[in-house]
């Protein structure tokens, strides 16, 4: 009866009944981010569509990640908006922790389809003012890392990233974005 109700606990809860510590199994983050987009690289602009210029932006970040041992992988989320520069990403990120305690830094590695949209004036019709345009859609990857502070359930979170087109459009040249991130993490 006893071997029952232990492959029960493993099943339900994922680690076996009666153990001594309950490993983590999972983590959602939730964070504010802050960015840097440079002007792209452009090839040959169209006249009528000139490249965006560099720009701030701001917005949130979130994720649901799986963990094992010093690994935690999932996917992501990103939302961005500047004055006239806006970002979309959906992709998945792996952090590695290089150390245990309260202080633990990380490194991360990421990747997923970024679309970046902007503000322009209609040149066939001036009048009716900026709109948003659809700008281009990439598949981009990011590397960074930062820390985790605090307990092992909840923890503030600290992270820093480079993010890069992976193709470069010979009209529309490639979108980089540098970002810095701050917010928390609930593990169970």
């Amino acid at each position: 009866m006893n071997r029952v109700w232990r492959g029960l606990a493993i099943l339900v809860f994922g680690v076996p009944a009666g153990s001594a510590a309950q490993t983590s199994i999972g983590e959602i983050r939730l964070q504010i981010v802050a960015g840097a987009a440079p002007a792209p690289g452009v090839v040959t602009a169209p006249a009528d569509f000139s490249p965006p210029e560099g720009r701030a932006l701001a917005g949130i970040a979130g994720g649901l990640s799986f963990i094992h041992r010093a690994l935690s992988a999932g996917p992501e989320v990103i939302i961005l908006r500047g004055s006239d520069r806006r970002m979309h990403a959906l992709g998945g990120v792996a952090r590695v922790n290089l150390s245990t305690g309260r202080v633990r830094p990380f490194v991360l590695v990421g990747a997923g389809l970024y679309s970046w949209d902007r503000k322009q004036v209609p040149p066939a019709d001036p009048s009716s003012g900026a709109r948003w345009v659809g700008d281009k859609s990439y598949l981009s990857g990011n590397a960074g890392g930062g820390v985790i502070v605090g307990a092992r359930r909840t923890a503030l979170v600290l992270e820093v990233r480079a993010h890069r087109s992976l193709g470069v459009d010979e009209l529309f040249g490639s979108r980089n974005l540098f970002s810095l991130s701050a917010g928390g993490r609930i593990v169970w």
